[in-house]
């Protein structure tokens, strides 16, 4: 059996912190059987064609090689944004995308071609039905789920989606989200798994910490401000309590000023960016993570692994976060506010017994729904049920 993925984003080396569940994915089909191929951006300063560990990688050049840093650099949407003239760059990524990954399809003879992220592959996933016997099964995240819902992509969308054998979303939320035009007949909700052999407790319970972790990108969006605001009404009553915030993005700087302003300098640090490896070190040293997001979650994959490594989550329960968390078992949903978030905080902070429980019950629903043995399987099935069917 043999399948070709194809994504915007995969990890430049083994080990890199970007998207490194794609390279786990990957592996875990190699278990199960099947010759992997990869199809990804290229990046200036490393090779078009490599492997690793059997698996194929054939990255698509797409501009000079001084200015390919689309695909690494924060991801291809919030880069377009934020400099418009980057469109026409976009459209030869786009054509350069289609053009490899048709090549690798005359070269070789694939059984499936599972492409992740449903754009930029939405604007020519159609040719490439014309042109190939494969079954093309779309992998969706998450913000390109919800841009499938706009105009004008939702129309690339429904066209890509209905030529599909089949489509894997990683939440009921995201399934909602799409909505209900153009969808393949076979449609799963697999999220990408969790090593919990690597992503596991420590040699200390949550009740030891008094550190509260924050991971993701900083926006407004992500609720980074909402998290200050709460942690300087924690420190009134638990004056121990630290925060670290480990992300990059434009709110940094005005983050940065309210921690000066409030005179927190001493108790909260900030982290541009962590190996991925080394993140498991940071979710053990925490008691609680905090995902304050004000937008809906895919998934939630700092939730699940935090998890894993026994330590639960306090979120505002939106998107799939909202399926992953199960509040006062696995962690604590609390109201959209910064004074519940504090409640929430404060609630942990004076039980170490509540603590401890909530990170231990969340460990166990992990291992017990999502660990990578778990969704690899679902994911070999899926597959194999709809190479038994017609195109």
């Amino acid at each position: 059996m043999r399948i070709l993925i194809v994504s915007t984003s995969f990890p430049l080396k083994p080990g890199d912190s970007l998207s490194p569940f794609l390279w786990e994915f990957c592996l875990r089909l190699q278990e199960r059987g099947w010759d992997v191929t990869v199809v990804v951006p290229h990046h200036k300063g490393i090779r078009t064609e490599e492997q690793w560990a059997g698996i194929k990688i054939k990255r698509f050049k797409y501009l000079p090689e001084r200015m390919e840093n689309f695909a690494y650099s924060g991801g291809l949407l919030p880069g377009l944004k934020n400099n418009p003239f980057r469109i026409f760059g976009f459209a030869l990524f786009i054509n350069a995308m289609y053009r490899k990954v048709l090549r690798t399809l005359k070269e070789e003879e694939f059984d499936i071609v599972n492409v992740h992220w449903l754009f930029p592959s939405a604007f020519w996933a159609r040719r490439l039905y014309k042109k190939s016997a494969s079954k093309i099964i779309f992998t969706g995240h998450g913000t390109d789920v919800h841009l499938a819902r706009k105009y004008p992509f939702n129309k690339f969308a429904d066209s890509a989606l209905k030529i599909a054998s089949g489509l894997t979303l990683n939440s009921n939320y995201m399934l909602r989200i799409l909505g209900g035009r153009g969808r393949p007949d076979k449609i799963e909700i697999i999220p990408m798994g969790i090593d919990t052999e690597k992503f596991k407790p420590g040699d200390t319970k949550p009740s030891k910490s008094n550190k509260i972790l924050f991971i993701g990108r900083l926006i407004k969006q992500k609720g980074a401000g909402i998290l200050l605001e709460a942690y300087r009404q924690v420190r009134d009553s638990f004056p121990e309590a630290e925060l670290e915030i480990i992300g990059c993005g434009p709110e940094k700087t005005p983050l940065l000023e309210i921690v000066e302003s409030l005179d927190l300098s001493k108790k909260i640090t900030f982290y541009d960016a962590v190996g991925h490896d080394k993140l498991i070190e940071k979710y053990r040293s925490a008691r609680i993570l905090a995902l304050p997001s004000l937008i809906g979650e895919g998934f939630g994959m700092s939730v699940a692994e935090a998890a894993s490594c026994g330590v639960p989550t306090i979120t505002f329960g939106l998107g799939g976060t909202g399926e992953l968390v199960v509040d006062g078992e696995t962690g604590l949903i609390v109201n959209q506010n910064s004074k519940s978030l504090a409640g929430g905080l404060k609630r942990l902070f004076a039980d170490d017994g509540l603590s401890d429980d909530l990170g231990r019950q969340a460990r166990k629903r992990i291992v017990d729904h999502y660990s990578w043995d778990i969704i690899a399987d679902k994911f070999d099935r899926f597959f194999g049920d709809i190479l038994k069917t017609g195109k």
